[in-house]
């Protein structure tokens, strides 16, 4: 009988684990989204000077 209720404490705490590790990782990307959002390349000059940031723009001609 103690093994079953140890049994039933274990798969309460990975559950409770799982849920957590889920809602940490939802809050990490909701918040992460509105910078990624930005550098989708919307056609205005902020996200083109966000997209030399990442790459070196001497020889990449700009689109007008």
């Amino acid at each position: 009988m103690r093994q079953y209720m140890l049994n039933g404490w274990l798969v309460a705490a990975l559950v409770a684990l799982t849920c957590l590790l889920g809602i940490t990782a939802y809050a990490e990307v909701k918040t992460d989204l509105p910078r990624t959002a930005s550098l989708g390349g919307s056609g205005d000059m902020e996200g083109q000077g966000a997209m030399c940031d990442l790459a070196p723009c001497d020889g990449i001609a700009r689109n007008a």
